[in-house]
């Protein structure tokens, strides 16, 4: 009980030894300014030429070129529309339309207008091979409800 009790008083004397040192410590001076030798200016930066910055870039092909025969030919040509597919047993077959023609029908290893081949038709995806590229398009079915 003795040593509790000098513990106690001895914590109680460091606590207002603490306190009267933060109580009569002399407030520091503030920070004086600092004097500057001599005044700075931001360098004047040269005016912005952009035409001949887009004329630079006008001659550069950033992501490469196309072929000029790509380029030029429309990604849809001639206009053509999908219409549906067909499947009776293991025959199946697209109808496309054809502006200005009566509907087609086409099967596997046929060619679209623009050139694409029919890799295969079915239940609900046509694979083609577009410009040497696998391709495949999704068919979805929609119910007379949704018209």
């Amino acid at each position: 009980m003795n040593s509790f009790r000098n513990r106690a008083v001895f914590l109680g004397l460091l606590v207002l030894i603490g306190l009267v040192e933060w109580l009569y410590a002399p407030i520091p001076a503030p920070p004086k300014p600092m004097r500057m030798a001599s005044s700075w200016l931001l360098p004047t930066l040269p005016a912005a030429q952009t035409a001949k910055a887009m004329e630079i870039l006008g001659k550069k092909s950033l992501w490469g070129k196309l072929p000029e025969a790509e380029a030029a030919k429309p990604l849809n040509d001639p206009e053509w529309r999908f219409l549906g597919f067909v499947t009776s047993g293991p025959e199946r077959f697209l109808l496309i339309k054809v502006d200005g023609q009566p509907e087609q029908r086409l099967n596997i290893n046929d060619k679209l207008p623009g050139g694409s081949k029919i890799l295969a038709i079915e239940n609900d995806r046509i694979c083609l091979l577009v410009n040497g590229k696998k391709r495949s398009l999704g068919i979805t079915k929609i119910s007379q409800q949704a018209l």
